[in-house]
This record gives structure tokens, sequence and C-alpha cells, in this order.
């Protein structure tokens, strides 16, 4: 697999949190060479493996991202919105926009010049009331020939390859993860190995409803999820960050099985994998969260790629990385040995 393209297909997908249907089209053609698939009442796609050893599986990436939901337009056809999932409004100001209404609508987030901001409006970001996103129309009849309330909208940004091995673009949360699982399933394929259940799950930006929902309805007695979580920045504290290009984080938590995550750590000791350890004191911020309680339990284990700049439009990941937490995740499914 091409893990580059791979990313580059899956971040031009469509999928703000709620209404991610075009990436899910995307998820199943991926999945579709691996198992029986489809895409279930919540909108997340799943891909189900039978296994020719004990023990059944679940493997979690979520397909959705972070965007904007129209709210109202004004009479002067501007566009009020709200985020959906964690947008981070001190960078949306000037930003180019597509708007996905009756048709795709191109835009930009208004923005005060320097010269007529006064006072703490030179400072401040600006609150989500007051953002407005302006797609030329002279007023409201004609916006809303083209745009109606609940809309999904996303900052605009290009797949980037940068220095190395590192790649940026928007929706690499978690479309990184989505691809891990990929390259996973790649891995394991025409291997004897236990039964694997594979979901990009649809809403966890917003309310880890897919996940919890694609975790009720399996028999799953392991479940790993993969995410992204924070890589090192000038700005930011060593020891709340990843290394990028060090290999996948695994987490341990009072909210995860202790006992899976030392296996993990085993596995990649025993097949030479580079990795790194993400402590947490309770909870993951992840689709685990919501996962591991249902139904009577599952044993649940975390493992996140390093990013740089997470919930912006130039969100960075390296590919090593999603190659080495594949192989991990690989490693365990085969049993323990990725040559196997």
């Amino acid at each position: 697999m091409d893990i580059k393209n791979t990313l580059k297909e899956l971040t031009s997908a469509v999928g703000v949190s709620g209404k991610e249907s075009d990436a899910v089209k995307t998820a199943e053609k991926l999945l579709s060479g691996f198992g029986k698939t489809h895409e279930d009442v919540l909108h997340s796609a799943v891909c189900e493996i039978e296994g020719s050893l004990p023990g059944h599986i679940l493997l979690d990436a979520h397909i959705d991202r972070i965007g904007l939901i129209v709210t109202s337009v004004t009479d002067e056809g501007f566009l009020h919105v709200a985020p959906c999932g964690g947008v981070d409004r001190r960078t949306l100001n000037g930003q180019e926009v597509t708007v996905y209404g009756k048709k795709e609508v191109f835009g930009v987030i208004a923005s005060t010049p320097p010269h007529l901001a006064s006072g703490d409006n030179e400072r401040k970001a600006t609150e989500f009331d007051d953002i407005l996103i302006d797609i030329g129309a002279k007023n409201k009849q004609s916006a809303e020939k083209l745009v109606s309330p609940g809309d999904r909208a996303v900052v605009n940004s290009s797949f980037l390859s940068l220095c190395g091995d590192e790649v940026s673009c928007g929706a690499l949360d978690d479309r990184a993860g989505v691809a891990v699982l990929l390259y996973a399933l790649e891995l394991i394929k025409g291997k004897p190995h236990k039964k694997v259940t594979a979901v990009f799950s649809s809403r966890e930006e917003t309310s880890e409803g897919g996940a919890k929902a694609a975790a009720f309805n399996s028999d799953a007695d392991e479940l790993i999820a993969v995410d992204v979580s924070f890589a090192k920045t000038p700005d930011s504290k060593a020891e709340e960050c990843g290394i990028m290009g060090k290999g996948p984080m695994i987490g341990v938590s009072p909210s995860l099985s202790y006992e899976f995550s030392e296996e993990l750590v085993r596995v990649a000791e025993k097949n030479d994998i580079p990795y790194q350890l993400e402590v947490m004191g309770g909870r993951t911020g992840t689709n685990l969260d919501v996962m591991t309680t249902e139904r009577g339990g599952i044993k649940s284990a975390l493992i996140s790629i390093p990013q740089k700049y997470m919930h912006t439009g130039i969100e960075v990941v390296s590919v090593t990385d999603i190659e080495l937490c594949a192989k991990l995740i690989a490693a365990y499914i085969l049993g323990g040995d990725l040559n196997a």
C-alpha cells in the first residue's frame, strides 16, 4: 500500500462530523478488498474479516473530521456558523472555506483589516457568534439559493509533502488512523489470524456516537483504537507530547487495560518496532472512553500517531509513524509475530 497516496485520497474526501457520507464511500472502497463491508445506521464504515484462529478483535479509527455548520444567513447574505468539533477559532479569520450546500460554494471567513481594529479586537480571537462566511452573495435570498442552515463547511487545505517523510493537510485527524488500519489489514491478509472487525467510525469529534454504536453491535473480546495525539513542537511541553518519527504511542491510562498495554509493549520489542508510551491520568479523549464499557465491557488498548498542529488545516504526521503503528497492530493480531 502506498501510504502517502492513501492519505491523500482519504483527506480529499468530504466528511465533517455528522455528515460523513463522502468519506465513508471512500473508506468502503478501500476496505472492500479485505472483507464484507457495509455502512451502518450511524454512517460508520464497517468491514468484517473472518479468521481461522479463536478470538475476535475490533479495530477503530474515526472517519469524521472537524468543520463548521451553517446556523443562519444574514440579510446581507453572510453565513453564521458554529463549530462541529473542537475547531480552533484563533485560526479562522481570513481563511478560505468550502461550503457543501446545494453545490460546492467557495467563500472566505470575514476578517477586520488591522487598520480598522482597535483595543481588545487587535489581540482577541473572534468569538463564534461573530464569525461570518462571505460567499459573495448580495443578500439573503441569493445566498439561500445555494446554502441552507445545517450545511457543513471546512477550511480549505492542500495535501503537502514536507521535508523527509512528513505530510500536512486538514483531516489527518483521524484519516491518518484510518490509513494505519488499512495498512494493518494488508499486512495480515492471507495469514492465519483471529476474526477482525474494522470500523471507521462517525461522529467522534462531536459525540463519539458512531464508535459507541459499533462497539455495542460487536461481539469482540478485544479492542484497539487508533487516533492522533500531540507531537512535540517548539512551543509545547515535552512531557505532554510524543516525538515525530519515533513510532506508535502506546496508551497507558486508568481507562485502558493495563495488561493489554503491556502486551503491546512486548510485541513491539519482540518485533523491533520502536514505540513511545503515552501516560494519561484518566480519560483518553478518544472513542475508547465510550467503547470499552459497551455490552459487558471490552478489553481495550489505544495506539496514537504523533501529530503536530491538531485541529487546524495544517495537521502534520510522519509516514514512518503510520507504517510502524500498522506493523504493531498487525503483529499483535498475528499472535505477536509480524513474520508469522
